[in-house]
């Protein structure tokens, strides 16, 4: 046979490899590719089981930041990857959030409230405490289920900050250590029974510095801050009264539904999230208002670390309960 038939007929067995037999190498498709990018990004290792069901978590938190970002509009509420995005909703629940909130919620108001007479033309167009210097920085309650005792030790910090002009940061470990009233520590709490019992019990909440971690609800000896009075109310339907406490008094504690949170990246919150009283699941500071904003929002301050939202705040449209944001509302006094 010729030398160039030969060649021609190698030739033609590679060329066949190449177009006629499809090779199927199975490797990552593009959704653990984005997978394997997300691990990387939020320093995260699974192995075995654990990979392959924080997979199917993965892909599912993709399908409903799909679902969340489909009728955005403007500078509305936008949802992505987060450090909880490897989660199922239900185990965010369980694991960042609390259940049956509102069973623990029982109004303490010592203000009566004549609703329909509260004007917003009174009211200046923006405020937010933190240009004043009496907010603290954004905390992180981890996997402690502690956000009651959070916004409202935030809360009288602020309080503090206003009354002194001095910013302090005040021990919420004392407050998951030492209150009672049905709270509970790391397994949840409620804003109102919270500021009802240190009220009641003329309760003096130190500086983090000088709760030490063997103090164990002990005597501490140095000085701290007592609530003088507080307002725990419902005011779904009449938001300006919120404004007129933020404006009049500052910061306030409130309970929210923060279950579509899991996905959230920035822009304001004004619609997926349920307001009804029994969706209720965890509580949060606000801090201040934007009225002049393409969508007038709440300034909202969370308990998951600056590496969540925008540097650990959200924003939450004014007016419709979005959230739930006016079901258990708190302002504070402080001696």
């Amino acid at each position: 046979m010729a030398p160039w038939t030969t060649y021609l007929q190698v030739f033609f067995c590679v060329a066949l490899l190449f177009f006629m037999i499809p090779i199927k190498i199975d490797g990552p498709d593009e959704v653990e590719l984005q997978f394997l990018d997300y691990l990387e990004k939020f320093h995260k290792t699974y192995d075995g089981d654990m990979y392959q069901s924080k997979l199917q978590a993965f892909k599912k938190s993709l399908d409903n930041i799909n679902a969340l970002n489909s009728n955005k509009t403007g500078d509305s509420a936008v949802y992505g990857l987060t450090k909880f995005s490897d989660m199922l909703p239900e185990e965010f629940l369980n694991k960042h959030l609390h259940l049956n909130l509102c069973q623990r919620f029982i109004p303490h108001s010592n203000t009566h409230h004549h609703h329909h007479h509260d004007k917003r033309s009174t009211l200046p167009q923006k405020i937010d405490w933190r240009e004043k210097k009496v907010v603290t920085k954004v905390h992180n309650q981890g996997n402690c289920g502690a956000c009651w005792a959070y916004s409202v030790v935030e809360t009288i910090e602020s309080m503090y900050g206003i009354k002194t002009q001095t910013t302090e940061d005040l021990s919420v470990q004392e407050i998951i250590d030492c209150a009672g009233n049905n709270n509970d520590g790391c397994n949840g709490g409620d804003v109102c029974s919270l500021l009802s019992w240190m009220k009641m019990t003329n309760f003096t909440i130190h500086k983090k510095s000088d709760y030490g971690k063997n103090s164990h609800c002990g005597k501490v000896s140095a000085k701290g801050v007592q609530v003088q009075d507080f307002v725990c109310d419902r005011l779904v339907g009449s938001e300006n009264v919120m404004m007129k406490l933020l404006v009049g008094i500052g910061p306030l504690a409130v309970a929210v539904n923060a279950q579509t949170w899991q996905n959230y990246i920035g822009g304001v919150i004004e619609y997926h999230c349920d307001g009804d009283v029994s969706s209720l699941n965890h509580a949060v500071q606000i801090v201040g208002y934007d009225l002049t904003a393409q969508i007038p929002h709440y300034i909202v301050r969370n308990t998951w670390g600056e590496d969540w939202g925008d540097g650990g705040y959200l924003y939450i449209a004014v007016d419709k309960n979005m959230c739930g944001v006016a079901n258990e509302v708190s302002a504070v006094t402080v001696l």
